[in-house]
């Protein structure tokens, strides 16, 4: 069995967000050609749940928050590192004194600073809805010491994405990624999609020379260090592009699709 694991934004959707139909279809022929086809993101399970559900299969394995949860398919937990207590009241406090919105994302639970326009963008780009208790409720009962985030998503203006990621940098246990200017992902330091997609693969009983992972970013270079087969879409970055072993097309122009296609057809 190989071991298909793809990035979701920037890779496998199309320009509409969504999956295509020759995506789809992609997926379900090696799915039922006895190999495992998982989604690997900085979405949380939930998202990642309604694009699986767009296949129309049962549940399979998850990797969400860039590998800080990793899921069986029964959701039981095979990999769990969430953002220590201390370091999540630091980003919200540098958040609240920048006035950047911040959203707390902890399991199936995302924590928004707000009904604002980040809030709004974020709830269409991913298809769900945050909790009914803001970030600033998270944090001030206390449920951030018992229920830590596995990532903290600030949004704004970039000068003060800029000022935060800057103040946060002496945080050893975390680590910051920019997804765009006006974006900043938080994570624990210790958690990574490389380290997800190997303990998926040891969990599945699958050598890793026997995965393939699909990337665009630079959050994916280090799952592109682990897999058997890097793929990198045409639409990467430098960095993803330069780490791959294979370049396929464009993700509007179903890039993956069209290697799965290939793969199947001299396998």
């Amino acid at each position: 069995m190989t071991l298909f694991c793809s990035d979701v934004d920037g890779t496998l959707l199309d320009h509409r967000r969504t999956l295509s139909s020759r995506t789809v279809a992609a997926i379900r022929a090696v799915r039922e050609a006895g190999h495992a086809f998982v989604l690997c993101s900085s979405r949380m399970p939930a998202s990642l749940e309604g694009l699986e559900r767009l296949c129309g299969v049962e549940p399979t394995p998850l990797i969400a928050y860039n590998g800080g949860l990793v899921l069986r398919a029964d959701r039981s937990v095979v990999t769990d590192v969430a953002i220590t207590p201390d370091d999540a009241r630091a980003a919200y406090a540098v958040c609240e004194r920048l006035e950047l919105h911040g959203s707390f994302f902890a399991g199936d639970d995302w924590y928004a600073w707000g009904p604002d326009e980040w809030t709004e963008r974020e709830a269409t780009i991913t298809a769900v809805d945050p909790s009914p208790d803001s970030a600033h409720d998270y944090v001030s009962s206390g449920r951030v010491d018992v229920q830590p985030p596995h990532k903290v998503m600030a949004m704004g203006d970039p000068g003060l994405v800029d000022e935060l990621e800057a103040a946060l940098s002496g945080r050893t246990g975390l680590v910051t990624y920019r997804s765009k200017a006006t974006y900043l992902e938080i994570a624990n330091a210790a958690c990574s999609k490389g380290d997800g997609l190997r303990a998926l693969a040891d969990e599945l009983g699958v050598d890793v020379s026997d995965t393939v992972f699909f990337g665009d970013n630079h959050n994916d270079v280090s799952a592109f260090a682990v897999a058997g087969t890097a793929v990198a879409v045409a639409n990467a970055v430098d960095p993803a592009l330069d780490a791959a072993s294979v370049v396929t097309g464009h993700h509007r122009e179903d890039g993956v699709a069209a290697y799965l296609e290939d793969w199947l057809g001299s396998h």
